[in-house]
């Protein structure tokens, strides 16, 4: 099983209405957004797209939307499937193999936490063997999860007794402790906007929230880096930086950056889901008016 997927993915928002119901409609458009910037594929289900507030015929239903849009026009999809009990979890990995997807990532058992490595393994054996013939990330975010293992201990147990092991989405930290182990057609995908340091560092595929809202200014990073234009990439990197501190100090950071995302592209991705609270207007006219100071194009009318 060879893995092929790589670049600039977007954690895709999961669109809503006002009355925070998955509105599946927005999404074609979605889509075209990222065609248009080139984006090379999407993770759908993530903590961006909320998928842990979602129930489980919620997330087959998106996934199949996604599918539907992203197959046709050759971008890759990642269906995240964790943050669930685990029957439901391997119900949603074995629906994700069904639909073919490019790969499946999987947060760890988020209440009866694994402690070590072998745990987590058993864990993660779990769910590849619900889908043998996919492509299998781990997801580590023990900010979020509470499950901090060792990484290059998990990466050498998980290469040798997990055959569709083919990486993880993880910190520019994590990419470097376990660098010298990976595979060739096994990746870190940077999980964060530190665009610049991670592919100096050799990493240059990300599925980062930033991609949905400022794609070619992360396409414009990775290619300065590239090409050697240091002094380019620290401007463009620290633009990037200081769009997402702006945006990240207006409330709680989805909410926040699925508000700045609709004032950026137009696209009408709503609101959050409880318990995730919505901007309230003075916080969407402040984030506003401190993105036109960035110089950025507003494309929503509020």
């Amino acid at each position: 099983m060879v893995f092929e997927v790589e670049g600039m993915l977007a954690p895709v928002f999961t669109p809503m209405s006002e009355t925070a119901a998955v509105n599946l409609s927005v999404i074609p458009t979605y889509m075209e957004h990222l065609k248009k910037h080139r984006v090379n594929g999407i993770l759908v289900c993530g903590t961006t797209g909320e998928g842990m507030s979602l129930n489980i015929e919620e997330r087959k239903s998106l996934l199949e939307a996604w599918v539907s849009v992203a197959k046709p026009v050759h971008i890759n999809v990642i269906a995240q499937v964790g943050g669930a009990p685990l029957p439901d979890v391997l119900e949603l990995t074995k629906h994700a193999e069904k639909l073919n997807v490019d790969g499946i990532m999987t947060l760890p058992e988020l209440y009866y936490k694994p402690r070590t490595v072998d745990q987590l393994i058993s864990y993660l054996q779990k769910v590849a063997a619900a889908a043998p013939t996919q492509p299998l990330l781990y997801y580590d975010f023990p900010m979020m999860s509470g499950v901090n293992v060792n990484m290059k201990e998990l990466f050498m147990s998980a290469s040798s007794k997990l055959p569709n092991f083919k990486g993880a989405k993880a910190d520019l930290n994590v990419a470097e402790q376990v660098s010298d182990l990976l595979d060739p057609d096994q990746r870190i995908f940077i999980a964060n906007h530190l665009i610049a340091p991670s592919v100096l560092m050799g990493h240059d595929s990300s599925i980062a929230t930033v991609v949905n809202l400022f794609p070619e200014l992360v396409h414009n990073i990775k290619q300065a880096v590239k090409d050697g234009e240091v002094v380019k990439a620290k401007l463009l990197q620290r633009r990037l930086n200081a769009l997402v501190d702006t945006i990240a100090s207006k409330g709680d950071f989805v909410p926040s950056m699925k508000t700045a995302m609709e004032l950026t592209t137009g696209i009408r991705v709503g609101p959050t889901r409880p318990p995730l609270v919505p901007l309230n207007c003075v916080q969407r006219k402040d984030l506003r008016n401190s993105l036109v100071e960035l110089d950025v194009q507003i494309q929503m009318t509020e």
